[in-house]
């Protein structure tokens, strides 16, 4: 799917073809070629002066391509996510690329931030993927934006929203998790609530940590799959790809506070350890005996203590419990970097920047040592040392000993914060820095390592067995009424190694639920007057069976009364759980009437207690093409206790009018083309605005008393203009019992525009409920 999502890509400089392969020195994944911080390059300096100067190591050091991210290094090209003219009105995030030798920028891909409550000091959190068969890159943004890019031009191949499709979970702590490649799709990860609230549906609805596989290629989904449902954290651990017992795997930590292994190919769980009560952000490091190492600094599963640092068996399977560890040291408060394997010995950094040294068989600590106050990336080793930087700015060369480590180099960098790792490639060391990104190394340490070594491989896969397992492709997609949709099945073996494409010959396709109908070679054709539905599309070949699932929206325009329903539509993108259908009593406007509401609580399953958790969100209606149209509906605000001024809304430039001491009115909003014109209660203020928490980003807030109880018509419209570069954004509010007003109440002018997405609804009701009625999406 190609869509003007971004805003532009500025192609300088076009570059050779891409080698078929990573290089010996490459470093595709911001872990590296194997997922484990670890480098086969030599004669690499010991230390540098970030100042540079004859004698400093230092090749060169870019301001334009500082940030928090982890660079990547394919094919002489380095590739790294950054702020886009941050502090201005025009913020965005945006891949770079840069020739790895001199630091000089080549291309730069731009794209918004849209629809995410992320401070502008997170964007760029994730890092960048190359695929060495193809030389293609693929970036996964702080909003859930997500692209695949050719390598040499930096000209989008394909792209998805993947919250505004799928339901990916953008906060304000701004977690962003890391895309591998595997084969020939490419994966990604966040916490996850989509559309289905049934078993049949796959219990969507809820949130979980899931994993998407797409097609490397075209972007079609392949699969879906997570862990536990209704996690606690959004997570940001970046997933180790392994080869164990003949089964390719991703190894992870997810926001359930458990580890997990899911394989790859299919995404099916295959084994999974309670760590933490609270999600997991450290990335695991995995041995070659199939041992599992990772850290957490969270709440422990039992008792008060906080933090561990584990080892486990990779090679078990089902669902693993304490006491199945290998070993368990807790309070190890490793949390954010990762760890490290050398040589029989376990390297890992806590939180507060200790250096902790084990033995990898027995858990048994070797040493430990104070780096700094605060480590948040994780560590690499090349030419026989280890090479880290603490989150205030120091850099250690260190290199291991018979009881430990010893410092080789100690260097403080002038002013930078780190949140990145160091890198190694080519010969050259990377570091990533709020001010700089620094290129360390020396012409012998190049010319040492061009392409000289071998590349370590993990243990290749077996060769796949019969047919166990069936994956019908694609996993969802979205139709409008009349279109149809092939639909064909891939065999894997029960060890997720891929085994054929199914013959049309041997499957038997059925639509198990909603409407529609499938023809005997898979082509699913959506009915011609089919409304707001969902369908599920089946497929057995013999004993085995898979699905799956498809959306349909109508053109519009639409119309919701909520009248003769028991529910939202489900083909809503986090409609169901967070909204249900509610009849009007005495006071509420006309008795018999229906809404839907927002409720405080949530409920996570039956008989269980409900969570607060999703309060706050945002709901998605439809296809992120759509583009010029108008939203309207009508909302009620109930009241609730205890009022604060909302942090994300009160900003200097829009104080918050007299607020509500004795009562709290909850936030609700209308979403068109990734605007939203939002009613925050608690804050007497209409808002209206893409990215809330940027104070420079282009919004607009008028003070307006609201009455609690109390029916008011909301009106949004977006007129996107790509040839002038602008989206005119207006909106209205109104008491539903008066005329509507002839003018509009606020507007913006874009000028780093959302030319396009779904309409939707935002809300926060973690203090009081709102109420939606006739709600509408026209065209303009």
């Amino acid at each position: 799917m190609t869509s003007p999502l971004l805003r532009t890509s500025v192609v300088l400089l076009l570059l050779a073809s891409f080698s078929a392969s990573a290089g010996a020195a490459d470093w595709p994944n911001w872990r590296g070629p194997e997922y484990d911080g670890m480098s086969q390059d030599t004669d690499l300096p010991e230390t540098w002066n970030p100042r540079g100067g004859q004698g400093s190591n230092l090749l060169w050091k870019s301001e334009a391509l500082a940030g928090r991210s982890t660079p990547v290094v394919f094919d002489g090209k380095l590739y790294t996510l950054c702020r886009d003219k941050p502090g201005t009105e025009l913020e965005a995030e945006k891949v770079v690329c840069a020739d790895a030798a001199t630091g000089k920028v080549l291309w730069e891909h731009v794209f918004n931030v849209y629809l995410s409550d992320v401070p502008d000091t997170r964007v760029g959190w994730s890092s960048v993927v190359c695929d060495p068969a193809t030389g293609r890159v693929y970036a996964q943004g702080v909003c859930g934006y997500f692209c695949c890019l050719d390598g040499k031009t930096g000209k989008p191949e394909w792209e998805r929203s993947l919250h505004e499709e799928f339901g990916f979970l953008s906060t304000y702590g701004g977690r962003t998790n890391f895309p591998v490649v595997y084969k020939d799709t490419v994966i990604t990860s966040a916490v996850v609530i989509g559309w289905g609230d049934t078993p049949q549906w796959g219990l969507m609805a809820k949130p979980a940590h899931r994993f998407m596989a797409f097609d490397k290629k075209t972007g079609e989904l392949r699969w879906l799959a997570g862990t536990s449902l209704i996690p606690q954290d959004t997570t940001y651990s970046s997933p180790a790809l392994v080869t164990l017992d003949g089964q390719d795997l991703l190894v992870f930590g997810s926001g359930d506070g458990k580890a997990w292994a899911l394989q790859a190919g299919t995404g099916k769980q295959v084994w999974s350890y309670p760590l933490s009560r609270r999600g997991i952000n450290t990335s695991p490091v995995v041995g070659p005996d199939g041992r599992v190492y990772i850290g957490q600094s969270e709440e422990n599963v039992v008792g008060s203590t906080m933090g561990l640092m584990a080892a486990l068996d990779g090679t078990k399977t089902g669902a693993m419990e304490l006491g199945d560890e290998l070993w368990l040291e807790p309070q190890a408060m490793v949390g954010k970097s990762g760890p490290i394997l050398v040589d029989g010995r376990v390297y890992a950094v806590t939180d507060t920047g200790k250096l902790l040294v084990y033995d990898a068989q027995s858990g048994e600590e070797v040493a430990r040592k104070t780096l700094g106050r605060a480590m948040r990336g994780s560590l690499v080793h090349a030419d026989g040392m280890i090479f880290c930087c603490t989150n205030e700015g120091t850099w250690y060369t260190l290199k291991p000993t018979a009881d430990g480590v010893d410092i080789a180099a100690k260097v403080r960098l002038p002013r930078d914060e780190v949140n990145g790792s160091p890198i190694v490639a080519d010969g050259r060391i990377y570091l990533p820095t709020s001010e700089y990104l620094y290129c360390i190394g020396t012409d012998e340490s190049i010319d040492a390592n061009k392409g000289s070594a071998e590349v370590k491989k993990t243990a290749a896969a077996a060769s796949p067995g019969e047919p166990a397992q069936v994956q019908v492709v694609p996993w969802e997609t979205l139709l409008t009424p009349g279109q149809d949709q092939p639909f064909r099945a891939r065999l894997f073996d029960a060890k997720g190694n891929f085994v054929r494409e199914a013959k049309p010959s041997e499957v038997t396709f059925a639509v198990a639920a909603g409407p529609g109908s499938v023809s005997s070679d898979g082509l699913y054709q959506a009915p011609s007057d089919a409304g707001h539905e969902c369908a599920l599309v089946t497929c057995k070949i013999g004993e085995l069976s898979g699905q799956g699932r498809v959306r349909i929206t109508p053109p519009l325009p639409w119309s919701f009364d909520f009248e003769g329903v028991d529910d939202v539509p489900l083909s809503w993108i986090q409609g169901r759980v967070r909204y249900v259908i509610r009849e009007a009593q005495e006071g509420d406007g006309t008795p018999g009437n229906h809404f839907i509401a927002k409720p405080m609580e949530l409920p996570t399953k039956p008989g269980a207690p409900t969570t607060k958790l999703g309060t706050r969100s945002q709901m998605w209606m439809g296809s992120d093409q759509l583009s010029d149209y108008t939203v309207q509906a009508d909302v009620k605000m109930k009241t609730g206790t205890g009022a604060e001024v909302d942090p994300s809304v009160a900003k200097p430039e829009f104080p918050a009018a007299a607020n509500n001491s004795a009562q709290k009115l909850p936030a609700a909003g209308l979403i068109n083309s990734r605007y939203i014109l939002s009613l925050f209660g608690a804050n007497d203020e209409v808002r209206l605005y893409s990215w809330c928490t940027h104070d420079k980003r282009t919004q607009a807030a008028v003070s307006m008393k609201f009455e609690p109880d109390t029916w008011y018509t909301m009106k949004v419209k977006a007129v996107p203009d790509a040839d002038s570069g602008v989206a005119r954004v207006f909106g209205k509010v109104w008491k539903r019992d008066e005329e509507e007003p002839a003018e509009w109440t606020l507007s913006i002018e874009d000028r780093a525009p959302n030319l396009q997405g779904s309409p939707g609804l935002f809300g926060d009701s973690k203090d009081a409920e709102f109420y939606v009625d006739n709600l509408s999406v026209t065209p303009n």
